[in-house]
This record gives C-alpha cells, structure tokens and sequence, in this order.
C-alpha cells in the first residue's frame, strides 16, 4: 500500500526560523520518491499567499490576543488535522509533528492517537538544553499537562544529529530515535556575484537574530580584533527576533566596534546572494539541532567559524571550517585566525565545503531515509539503519 504523510508545523512564516523552510523542503522531496506528502500550517495575517498546492496553512485565532497568540490557535488547523487523520483510505498513512510546546502540536498527537495512525515526532531543536531554558516554566508545565500525553504513543523521534537524540534521551524520552540530517539545496548561480567593495571583505552571520544565537558574543569578539583587521567587516543578517536587535545596536555603540552592519531578513536568491559575497561565516549559537544557515553557507562554498551548540564537527576533518568552544576568547582565536589566512586558502576551504555538502545532504538521500522510517513504523519494513535505542551519546 502507498505511503502517505501528513506534516503539522505550528507556522510556516520565514520569521520562525529555520523549519518554515525544511518542513515543506521535506514534503517536496518526499513526494520526489513517491511519498504522498502534504503539510499543514498556520500563517500570520499578512503572510504571502501560498502557491504549492500540497501546502494548507490556516488563519491564526486570537491573533491579537496578548497570551492565546503565543499558542498559534487555529480551529481551520486542529479540523484539517483531525480530517487528515480520519480520511486517510487510499494509503497507509502517517501523521509526523513537528516541534513543541504549541498547539498545533498537541492535536497532531491527539489526532495520531484517536484514528491509529504512527505517529512521527521531530523535536526541531526544541529539547536542546539551551532551548529549554528559554520560558522554562512555561514549557514544564505545557509537557506536563498537555504535550506529553498527545506524544505518549509516538511510534519514533526523528532527530537530525547525534546532538539532537542525545538531547531527546537527556529529557527522559525512551522512544526509538531516527537520525536523519536535514537535506540542503545549493545555490543555482555559477558565478558569485561581486562584492559591492571588493576592498573590504566579508564575515557574515545569517539567521534568527535572537538570544540563543549568541551574536553579542560575536560583536565583543569583533570589537576586540577589528582594529587590526580593517579590511573586514561584520555582516549580521535575519529576522529580529523578540527585540535581540536593539540590543545588539546598543552593544555595538558601546563598544565603539566599528564596520558592523545589522540588516534585515533575505530569502531566495538575496539569501543566496548575500552567503555568495561573504568571505567567512560565522554561527556561535548556544544550541542548533542542525544549522540551516551554516550548511547552506558551507553549501555556497563560504568556510565557517561554528560553536560546538551546532552538529558541525566534520568541518574540521573536511578542513572547511572551526569548530569551537562557546565564548569570546575562542571565537577571538578563530576569527584571528580565519582572517589572517590569505584568500586563496579560504577560497580554497570553501570549495571543499561546497563538495561536502553536496555529496553528503541532498534532499532526495535525506527522503529516502525518512520514506524508510514510515514504512518501518507502518509495519511494511525492517527497521532502518538510521533508527538507534538506548543511550546516546554526542560527539566531544
């Protein structure tokens, strides 16, 4: 019998980081391999217009509201995933969750549960220490009365590094765990574009701009050596994220720290664009499940500087990249040393990220491996060799 998925993702909005693109990448690959995949959403009131057909995202209830929200009420959504549930007949279907602490993903268990149907669950980062730590008592008390007992029968977690399922076995879950990394598209463009000032070189952080990702420890870093470094400059980019910008401006007038530039969010090809003309990248965030940004970076042929909150040891044995200690005295190290480095060599590791990612992390590698967990679950295979039990541990 056909497999067939339906994903819930509490929000499809760019603003909500990195699974607002690798949830729909996912489905789209999946149905590639011949997967009946579809996802279900909710969206803001001034979002764009969806035009994949395979995507439904509903209107947020209560979106003014001050408290409900923050919990991305949506009767169109809890309906549609019921109704996916139900009337799954003509395949052997799976519901597959993604993320926590939200509504939507409360009813995606629920819904699982009530018609009988496996129920995949991928945590998106969200068991990372660092990531709990964040409204901490809110989310003990979501788990405790709500989340964990729409996920009590989850047939399998999916995490996307050793990290992750090492986080999901930190937080008491003993369910069998897939670890299948996130796939990465590469930019479609052969030539970079030139850099507005070719004299002035680039190191750019991309992403959510938010306490977790620690980009205060990157600003005191660069204050501390862009003096000495008046060729380069610092690129911060993304959304901004609970008013971590502001702060951030007010760090940097503090500092005196001068050539930093704090711009907003790009997509498409400005995204490709901007990860194009940047010399170096840097992710020194406290806790990645993956890290979108850093592999479509390496995927652009840019070497990175990346924290050890993020999955991304091979880039020291694929010699395109540092993987380093959290703080502003390694990060100083690191960017001492990238910088220093002449341009063919970083031109040079960049081509070598560029192979790695392209080797290791296509979409449709990444589909056949999640294709093989569904059939696992729905009894129509052996269990695959992403899937681990027991303890785990991360790499050092």
């Amino acid at each position: 019998m056909p497999i067939g998925v339906t994903h819930v993702l509490a929000g499809i909005d760019p603003r909500f980081g990195g699974p607002t693109y690798s949830v729909p990448r996912l489905s789209q690959a999946l149905r590639e391999v011949g997967v009946d995949s579809r996802l279900l959403s909710t969206h803001s009131v001034d979002a764009l217009p969806i035009s994949d057909p395979h995507i439904q995202a509903f209107p947020h209830d209560f979106a003014t509201a001050p408290i409900l929200r923050g919990l991305r009420l949506s009767a169109g959504l809890r309906a549609a995933v019921f109704a996916s549930a139900k009337n799954a007949s003509k395949t052997a279907s799976v519901i597959h969750s993604h993320g926590l602490w939200l509504l939507p993903n409360v009813w995606a268990g629920r819904a699982a549960a009530k018609f009988q149907r496996p129920l995949i669950v991928s945590p998106r980062g969200m068991l990372a220490p660092a990531a709990l730590a964040f409204s901490s008592l809110k989310k003990r008390l979501f788990w405790k009365f709500l989340q964990a007992s729409a996920y009590q029968h989850t047939a399998c977690y999916h995490a996307t590094s050793a990290q992750e399922a090492a986080d999901i076995r930190s937080f008491g879950i003993t369910a069998p765990i897939a670890v299948i990394a996130n796939g990465v598209d590469l930019p479609t463009f052969e030539t970079p574009p030139i850099p507005a000032n070719p004299a002035v070189k680039t190191i750019l952080a991309l992403g959510r701009i938010h306490p977790i990702k620690g980009l205060d420890t990157l600003v005191r870093a660069w204050a501390a050596i862009a003096s000495t470094r008046p060729d380069w400059r610092l690129v911060i980019c993304g959304p901004d994220d609970v008013g971590y910008g502001q702060m951030l401006r007010a760090l940097i007038a503090e500092l005196n720290c001068p050539r930093v530039e704090i711009l907003v969010a790009v997509y498409d090809a400005e995204k490709w664009s901007t990860l194009a003309s940047a010399q170096l990248f840097v992710s020194v965030s406290q806790s990645e499940n993956f890290g979108l940004s850093i592999a479509e970076a390496l995927g652009s042929g840019v070497p990175a500087i990346v924290s050890k909150g993020a999955p991304w040891a091979g880039m020291h044995d694929r010699r395109c990249g540092w993987w380093i200690d959290h703080g502003v005295a390694p990060l100083i190290e690191a960017l001492n040393h990238a910088t220093a480095l002449p341009e063919h060599e970083l031109q040079d590791m960049g081509a070598r990220a560029k192979a790695w990612i392209a080797e290791e992390f296509s979409w449709r590698s990444k589909a056949l491996a999640m294709q093989s967990v569904y059939a696992w679950a729905l009894g129509q295979a052996d269990a695959p060799c992403s899937l681990v039990h027991g303890l785990l541990h991360p790499p050092n």
